[in-house]
């Protein structure tokens, strides 16, 4: 059996990761069920986008974070979703996210993320609207 010291492990990435821009992924066609396809600008998900687009333009993780128009999550079930990833980071992946309700929290959320070497982002540090609503995390490449 294979005995992996998972303490030395983490240290060792943290210590040789250097971490670059960050990206959020909104996903920009999520709508809950029965809201209209179209005009697709009416979809809560690009409605999203726009909305963490210029809070973020106006915040000083303007120069750390890109916004990146996702087609598609799929997370259909739990729309609005979202994704945060980096080089040497781990990524995580969030629905039920709400424009014009949770946009501050998403905002606070990338904050914590952008501070620990490696992305860790546990529970407890993430605002309320993404400690529910994590449907994943990948580990850092």
């Amino acid at each position: 059996m294979l005995k992996i010291n998972t303490q030395t492990a983490n240290v060792k990435n943290e210590a040789n990761v250097e971490r670059g821009l960050i990206t959020l992924h909104v996903c920009t066609s999520c709508r809950p069920q029965g809201h209209p396809r179209e005009p697709s600008e009416n979809r809560p998900g690009f409605i999203l986008y726009k909305e963490l687009t210029a809070k973020i333009s106006d915040s000083p993780l303007n120069t750390k974070v890109k916004v990146s128009a996702a087609r598609c999550l799929s997370l259909c079930p739990r729309p609005c979703g979202i994704a945060f990833s980096s080089s040497g980071g781990w990524s995580y992946l969030f629905g039920d996210q709400k424009p014009g309700v949770t946009a501050s929290d998403v905002i606070k959320c990338l904050e914590t993320y952008k501070e620990n070497p490696n992305g860790d982002l546990p529970r407890g540090r993430r605002p309320r609207a993404l400690q529910a609503s994590i449907l994943g995390r990948i580990p850092p490449i």
